[in-house]
């Protein structure tokens, strides 16, 4: 089984027990974007962006979550970047998906330092290569209200390509969520 199709395979069974959690402890998800982004390439011919909103619109660090709460400290979180552009009747896309699964040290209820692994693909328009990433980071979780939650976090990622030169960076993000379901 390639990469690919594991990673489909890992997320859809996820979401399947996710479901499944949801239907019987009726948790929240929160959905969010990130605000600001900086990214640093750890590669000798390092690229650094600085955005607001969110840098490289999602290009390096998916743009877009959805957390679903397994438990009080556990959630899976799928993520999206995406970048269309369009030139004198040409267009390009790149696409970011990616995988999360964050643990909530004090849980969710309270702000909560929390640990993260993601794993992704990226496609993009006329490769035959797709890169994969992989990562860990580290953030903090703040409540805001009943409703509203801000997160600061920092991560590593590392792109795979085709050409065995894989490419190593650091992102740091503000992102602000949404909460949505029972209480």
């Amino acid at each position: 089984m390639t990469v690919q199709r594991s990673l489909v395979v890992l997320f859809l069974g996820a979401a399947f027990i996710a479901t499944g959690s949801l239907a019987q402890a009726q948790p929240r998800a929160e959905i969010g974007a990130s605000l600001v982004s900086a990214t640093v390439d750890l590669d000798e011919d390092g690229v650094s962006t600085i955005g607001v909103p969110s840098g490289g619109f999602g290009l390096v660090n998916p743009g877009v979550f959805a957390s679903f709460f397994l438990t009080n400290h556990v959630a899976i979180e799928p993520q999206l970047g995406f970048i269309w552009v369009s030139n004198d009747g040409d267009s390009e896309h790149i696409l970011n998906f990616a995988g999360q699964v964050d643990y909530f040290i004090r849980g969710t209820r309270e702000a909560s330092p929390y640990v993260f692994g993601s794993a992704g693909v990226v496609n993009i328009s006329d490769s035959d290569y797709t890169p994969k990433s992989y990562g860990f980071g580290g953030g903090y979780r703040i409540p805001v209200g009943d409703r509203l939650t801000f997160r600061v976090d920092g991560r590593y990622t590392r792109f795979t390509s085709e050409f065995g030169d894989d490419d190593d960076m650091l992102a740091f993000t503000l992102s602000i969520g949404g909460i949505f379901g029972g209480r």
